[in-house]
Parts: structure tokens; C-alpha cells; sequence
């Protein structure tokens, strides 16, 4: 094996620019990819923070867990059987989680849990002076919504406070207020589906980074919301629920939806379509990059194929003196992970320093209308997995190269090659 490694050293320095060539072909492969899946990785985790930031960890939604006695008198109906069912709610009648209040406070005692707040989205238009806008109006409890979000923290101008201060306040989000014309202390005028109006005052203007809530929320206090909808003082659209922790809800979900009645969500299966966008673009971006690291392994076939037609006779010499199959697939193999193994360390090395540049120099971007999340500038995730994962196919695909090309070189037989050049 230490004659294999000198004479695959040897043969390496010997034809440098090649050498060199091919070295720089799987390190762009390597670097390439690695800056993707920062790139990819990244945007998904810019998301997932400004999303737990600003929403709840898990939310009781409108929806009983329980099968309605009509449906189940429809399964268990038999044929020829007539049954009297109700009438179905009208599509204007939205559904609420009735006695939102009171399971707050049972919800609150439930071990795991660290705030809870009742909201009530309503759709509504907002007016200000000639110019209306289409919003949600989200109606919480100040207080409350501070133990279960971090959206006080998201307010530019103004202050999250001043919805205790002011009963008719708003929170509006900065790109509804953009295109309002509206700013602190203005007055709007919102006006629920019932054709029922409200003046609020603007009393603060909040810049979340998710596109739904700063292009078309807006948050009042919840009794507006309540009387906008048409709805009792107990009931909510849902109930905002924060955990201890991140991960590993589900177990306090079922002991929530035992508590409530009512089906209960995470976090992570609210914003499911949102993830699962940004996971297909990013299997479709690896996919596209990880040819430039295919690319990379059929230039180090190609090279080592050239070579082996180039010095079929010395390959011929070599078995001649002796050595065996096994050692001249070794010298080719070790040149094919060598030429690989440069590769991977010099893309390695590439990609970290420039992730580590565009960390401390970012690129900024313009805030785009209608983006799932106002990604304004590029953020990199850099994990050591992405480097050892990417080097690691890199120098399989190197070795899966240099034995495909060996195999026209252990197939020499020295007496016709010899033969043949007399």
C-alpha cells in the first residue's frame, strides 16, 4: 500500500496543471453545494424563528373533536331508515370555540403550559380617509398575548401597551399602515361583515418579518373584535397556547384536546404548507447543485481513463515486475480518492470562508410584496454536518470514478502490451 500511495503521489505532481484542474473542478462541486444548503437550510430557520416569534406554539381551533349526532346517525343508519337531521350552519356563521374564557383558565393549570390568550380573527375593511384595505383584525388580550408571543417585541412606533390604555386602539402591521397612508395617532375606521363600524386609533405600527401578518393583520383588543363579529364575550376564533418547550408537543396536544373538547394544533402543522414549500425548493436546489459534483466525479473519470490509455505500457512493466492486480488498483484508486480528498478540503475551505463573509457582510434585499416571509437579507445556516456530509459524497463519488476507470487497467495483460511495442 505505501508503494500504491508513492507512485499515486508521484503521478499527481508529475502532471500538476491536470492535477490542478481537476482538484478545482470537485472543489467548486463541493463548495457550490455546501453554500446551497446553507443558503436553503438558512431561509427555513429565518422563518421557523420569526414564526415562533410572533405565533402561538400550539392553538385550539374551532373544532370539536366529538362526531356530530347527525354524522353519526348517517354511519350508523340502515337502509330504508328515515332520519330527521338539522340544518347545517349557513356559510356565514363562522365557527367559534364557545366558552373560550373559562377553558383558558383550565388550559392554564395543565402542566407544560406557560401562557395562554383567547383571540378572535374577524375579516374586516379598514378605512382611512378615501383610502380602505381588506384586513384581519385579530382580537386578543394584551397581557396575555405577551406571555404567549413575542409580538410586543415586533412593534416599531408606539407601543404594544397602548392597547390597555386605549380600548379602541390598533397594532396595525407596517405594510397595511404603508399602504393606508396611516401612522401613530391616526384614526381608521374598521367595518365588520355586518356592515358594523368601529374607530380605532393607531397606536402601533409592528414589522413581524411574516408577510400575512404585516401586509393584512391588524390587533385590537378583544372585546372590539367580538362586537365587529357579532360574537358573546366568551367566544374566540381560537385559543393561543405557549409550552415550555419547542419540540415534542404532542403529547401536551392530546392532553389539551382532552382538556378542550376542541382539536388542538403545533405550530409546526399551521405553517405546514409554508415548510413544505421552502423543503421542495430546497431538494429541488440540491438536486440541480449536486450535478456540478457529478460533473466533478466524471472529470476525475476522465482524467484517470486518459492517463490509463496513455501508460497501458507502464501499467504493462509494473505486473511485469511483479506487481499484482490488486496493487495497480490500489495506485489508481488512491490517485482517484487523492485528486477527490483535495477536492472536498479546498471546497470545504471555500464555502466556509464565504459564509462566513456574507455572515458578517449580509446582502440586503427588498421587501417583496405578498412574500410568505420578508426575507430581507440572505441568511446562512452553517452546521459542520453540511461539510462532512458534502466532502463525504464527494470522495465516494471520487473512488466510484477511479474504479470505474481502473478497470481497463488491471485488465492489461503485459505480454501483449509488451509484445505489441517491440
Amino acid at each position: 500500500m505505501s508503494v500504491a500511495l508513492r507512485l499515486a503521489l508521484r503521478r499527481l505532481a508529475s502532471h500538476p496543471r491536470q492535477t490542478v484542474l481537476t482538484v478545482g473542478g470537485v472543489a467548486l462541486g463541493v463548495a457550490v453545494f455546501i453554500f446551497t444548503v446553507a443558503m436553503m437550510d438558512g431561509l427555513v430557520v429565518f422563518f421557523t424563528q420569526r414564526l415562533i416569534r410572533v405565533s402561538p406554539l400550539l392553538t385550539v381551533q374551532p373544532e370539536r373533536l366529538a362526531q356530530s349526532p347527525a354524522r353519526e346517525a348517517l354511519r350508523t343508519g340502515r337502509g330504508g331508515e328515515l332520519l330527521a337531521l338539522p340544518r347545517p350552519p349557513l356559510p356565514d356563521q363562522r365557527p367559534t370555540v364557545r366558552g373560550a374564557t373559562v377553558l383558558a383558565e383550565s388550559i392554564a393549570r395543565v402542566e407544560g403550559v406557560e401562557g395562554v390568550s383567547v383571540a378572535a380573527s374577524v375579516p374586516a375593511v379598514l378605512r382611512f380617509g378615501t383610502v380602505a384595505e381588506p384586513a384581519t383584525l385579530v382580537g386578543i388580550e394584551p397581557r396575555a398575548e405577551a406571555r404567549v408571543t413575542e409580538l410586543p417585541a415586533a412593534v416599531l412606533r408606539g407601543r404594544w401597551d397602548g392597547l390597555v390604555a386605549r380600548r379602541s386602539g390598533v397594532v396595525v402591521g407596517v405594510q397595511l399602515a404603508d399602504r393606508l397612508g396611516a401612522d401613530l395617532g391616526d384614526r381608521l375606521v374598521a367595518t365588520g361583515e355586518d356592515g358594523a363600524a368601529r374607530e380605532l386609533e393607531v397606536v402601533g405600527i409592528m414589522a413581524t418579518g411574516l408577510g400575512a401578518v404585516d401586509e393584512a393583520s391588524a390587533f385590537v383588543n378583544l372585546p372590539v373584535a367580538q362586537s365587529l363579529a357579532g360574537w358573546a364575550s366568551a367566544e374566540g376564533s381560537e385559543i393561543r397556547i405557549r409550552a415550555a418547550t419547542l419540540t415534542g408537543l404532542t403529547t401536551l396536544r392530546r392532553r389539551l384536546e382532552g382538556v378542550t373538547g376542541y382539536r388542538v394544533e403545533t405550530w409546526e402543522e399551521t405553517s405546514r404548507a409554508s415548510l413544505q414549500l421552502f423543503r421542495t425548493i430546497g431538494l429541488t436546489t440540491y438536486l440541480l447543485t449536486g450535478f456540478v459534483l457529478l460533473v466533478a466525479g466524471l472529470g476525475i473519470f476522465n482524467r484517470l481513463t486518459t492517463v490509463i490509455l496513455d501508460k497501458e505500457r507502464d501499467v504493462a512493466v509494473l505486473r511485469s515486475f511483479g506487481f499484482s492486480r490488486g496493487a495497480i488498483r490500489a495506485t489508481f484508486l488512491l490517485e482517484g480518492v487523492l485528486l477527490g480528498a483535495g477536492g472536498a478540503a479546498a471546497g470545504c475551505l471555500v464555502a466556509s470562508a464565504a459564509i462566513a463573509y456574507f455572515t458578517a457582510f449580509p446582502i440586503r434585499f427588498a421587501p417583496r410584496s405578498g412574500a410568505v416571509v420578508a426575507y430581507t437579507e440572505l441568511y446562512l445556516a452553517n452546521e459542520p454536518r453540511y461539510y462532512a456530509i458534502v466532502a463525504g459524497v464527494a470522495l465516494v463519488l471520487s473512488a466510484a470514478a477511479a474504479l470505474g476507470a481502473v478497470r481497463r487497467a488491471v485488465g492489461v495483460v503485459p505480454v501483449e502490451v509488451l509484445r505489441g511495442s517491440v
